[in-house]
């Protein structure tokens, strides 16, 4: 039996990766995996512990979650792979093209950092005290709400709130804690080893709180900077005043972007 189960459409030898987020799940990019299907096999697998399932009891660390979709890839051999992570996936996307030969090239959608070496103590801390003065699903309902500022989108937030609540806590937790870590001990040393092309697609930026709000326009946006300090071949796109969710917000946007950033990249779509 699979450990991890997966989106798998088109007949391409070349490959689209595509990586969900935090207590998400694969349906957020429904509209990239009918569009570049045409072009790639696209992949999107559910991360482990998303679906209420973690065969073999591994751990829930950005580390494993790579490990389940570098197996994915090595298994199925193909020629060339874009890899694009939404989010927490950005950091699963940076992870495993580190660990993958034949990535042609990385995506990342509205990520973040959460902590660096200095401040690692003090983020968790802070994500621990939140836990013993609030209930966990209400930390959930109150993060995913604010990842959206339109009501025009109301009923993707109510499916989406819907939905991380439903992540087993054990689970979301020990992986909340996880990529804490791996922010403070991981993530500026492996992308500071990629020698890839980059595209960055951006539209949030994280408050006080840890929760998401609009970037406005001209505004200096964090993690923006943080990449921008490790590559060199770096395409960015902001988008104002526009959702965490962009690849369902802006679909057709999102698509046209990265198929003009694809081109330039000079990788033949069939």
């Amino acid at each position: 039996m699979e450990e991890i189960k997966y989106i798998e459409k088109g007949k391409s030898p070349d490959c689209l990766f595509l990586i969900h987020g935090f207590c998400s799940g694969p349906e957020d990019w429904s509209a990239q995996i009918d569009f570049y299907s045409k072009f790639f096999t696209v992949i999107a697998p559910t991360l482990r512990g998303h679906d209420g399932e973690n065969i073999n009891n591994r751990p829930m660390s950005i580390e494993q979650l790579s490990n389940d979709c570098v197996k994915i890839v090595k298994k199925k051999k193909f020629k060339k792979i874009i890899i694009s992570g939404h989010s927490m996936g950005t950091r699963i996307a940076i992870d495993m093209a580190n660990k993958v030969s034949n990535v042609s090239g990385i995506i990342l959608v509205d990520g973040s950092r959460f902590s660096n070496y200095e401040t690692y103590f003090s983020e968790l801390s802070n994500f621990e005290n939140s836990l013993n003065e609030y209930n966990y699903k209400s930390i959930l309902t109150t993060m995913f709400s604010s990842m959206f500022f339109s009501s025009q989108h109301n009923h993707h937030k109510e499916r989406i709130v819907e939905r991380a609540i439903n992540v087993p806590h054990n689970y979301s937790i020990a992986l909340r804690r996880n990529t804490i870590w791996y922010d403070s001990h991981c993530i500026e040393n492996n992308l500071k080893n990629l020698n890839l092309p980059i595209l960055l697609l951006h539209s949030t930026k994280l408050d006080k709180d840890k929760g998401r709000a609009p970037i406005k326009v001209l505004e200096e946006v964090p993690y923006i900077n943080f990449v921008r300090s490790l590559t060199n071949n770096l395409t960015i796109k902001i988008f104002e005043e526009t959702g965490h969710y962009i690849t369902i917000e802006e679909p057709e946007t999102v698509n046209n972007l990265i198929l003009e950033w694809l081109k330039g990249l000079k990788i033949h779509l069939r």
